[in-house]
């Protein structure tokens, strides 16, 4: 029974670092964050008490996953309040797709009101070859 427990604590470990390491990939965070918590408490077995280095996996991953929160919604906040940062991203937005971010979130809206997708936009789609 030790033997498991020990490799739960492992694993957590392992998924609290791979929480702070994938932070700028916005998902992953919460995904290796949340499998670290889980094997931190698997790891107690019958024990009351979580071991030191299940508790710092934990903190590792609670912390990495509130980073990631913040810096999602510190970004996302500056996006819609500040215009300069807006246009710049609406225009690298458009070097790499062809339009802008306005025009995208415009038609992503159009799409989730109607549930079909705008004439242009699927005939973009079979020429990209989807």
């Amino acid at each position: 029974m030790k033997q498991r427990s020990d490799t739960f604590t492992i694993l957590s470990m392992i998924f609290g670092i791979l929480t702070f390491i994938s932070i700028m990939t916005v998902i992953f965070p919460y995904v290796f964050g949340s499998l670290a918590i889980i094997f931190a408490i698997l790891s107690k077995g019958s024990s009351f008490k979580m071991t030191s280095t299940a508790k710092t996996a934990v903190a590792l991953s609670v912390s990495g996953m509130i980073l990631v929160t913040a810096l999602a919604g510190s970004t996302a906040y500056k996006l819609f309040t500040d215009k300069e940062y807006f246009a710049q991203v609406n225009a690298e937005f458009e070097k790499i797709y062809g339009m802008t971010f306005e025009e995208y979130t415009n038609m992503l809206e159009e799409i989730y009101k109607t549930g079909e997708i705008p004439e242009e936009f699927r005939e973009e789609l079979e020429r990209m070859g989807y």
